[in-house]
Parts: structure tokens; C-alpha cells; sequence
């Protein structure tokens, strides 16, 4: 995720310096991200509910709403959001990496395994573990942290755990 908001950032520093304007949607999910950034999940819940209320047909805004929910600590809640974006742009490794984590936290682990793998099938480099702005600017991933060693866990504990 933290790779998606560098990436806006960027994005609205270019538009900015372009002079040019952006549509009420994308104002409502770059508000959305920035409210994320600055602690106030409360305001990006409702800048990214703006935007889908704006715009239903497409993926981003569901995702940062849902990612909004996760960081509140509200996973079950942000599933149904996770599930919409992945129905909307189903090649969309993000929500895939992000419901997985969703799943991890509420105990089923099999369905984020599935998650993850497909986020990583989609996209190999989305291992978005400490230190990515390093990882961002050269061709050496860290692959003993984050999405990679989460999924070892995972399949280490549904592998011991009675069924």
C-alpha cells in the first residue's frame, strides 16, 4: 500500500506543477490517501466513500476504503470493499495482497494464502516489506519480509494446526 500512496503523491506533485485540474473523483481519493497519510482514518473513510459515491465503476476508491477499515482495525467490514475492487479490476494485485492481510487477521488463513499467492502471481514485486523506498529505487527486492515470509507462516500454521 505504502508503494500506491508514494506513487499518488507523485501523481498529484506532477498534476500540480502541469497546471492540470482533476476530476471531483480523483480529488476525493487523493484527499482520501492524504487523510490516510496524516493519521485521520475517520476523514479518509468518508473522502473515499465520496469518491464511490462519485464513481462506483472503479477499483482504487474501494481499496483505500477498505484499507481505511483495515487500519482501523475493522477487517471484517473491509472485505466486502476488498471484494468489489477485486470485481472491478480483477488483475488488481493490491486488493488481493490487502484482503489477504484482512483474512490473515480474522483467522482464515487459508483464503489469505489464496490471496496472497495471487498477488504475487500477479504482481512478483509486490512484496512491500520494510524499507521499500530503498527496494523502490534498485533491483534487489527483500523477499525475507513481508507478503513472502507472512505466506510461509500462514501455511506453516494451517499445516499444524488439526482439522
Amino acid at each position: 500500500m505504502k508503494r500506491i500512496l508514494f506513487a499518488l503523491s507523485v501523481f498529484v506533485f506532477i498534476i500540480a506543477g502541469c497546471g492540470i485540474t482533476l476530476s471531483d473523483y480523483e480529488n476525493a481519493v487523493l484527499d482520501g490517501v492524504s487523510n490516510l497519510n496524516l493519521n485521520k482514518p475517520e476523514k479518509a473513510y468518508e473522502d473515499f466513500s465520496r469518491a464511490i459515491d462519485i464513481d462506483p465503476t472503479r477499483a482504487d476508491a474501494y481499496v483505500g476504503r477498505a484499507n481505511t477499515l483495515s487500519t482501523l482495525g475493522r477487517y471484517e467490514e473491509a472485505l466486502p470493499d476488498y471484494n468489489r475492487a477485486i470485481e472491478i479490476d480483477p488483475e488488481l494485485a493490491n486488493a488481493y495482497a490487502n484482503r489477504g492481510s484482512a483474512h490473515s487477521h480474522t483467522g482464515q488463513y487459508e483464503k489469505a494464502i489464496a490471496d496472497y499467492e495471487k498477488a504475487l502471481e500477479l504482481d512478483p514485486e509486490i512484496d512491500d516489506a520494510p524499507g521499500f523506498l530503498d527496494r523502490l529505487f534498485s533491483d534487489d527486492p527483500n523477499v525475507e519480509k513481508g507478503i513472502r515470509k507472512h505466506l510461509e507462516y500462514l501455511k506453516a500454521k494451517v499445516k499444524e494446526s488439526p482439522s
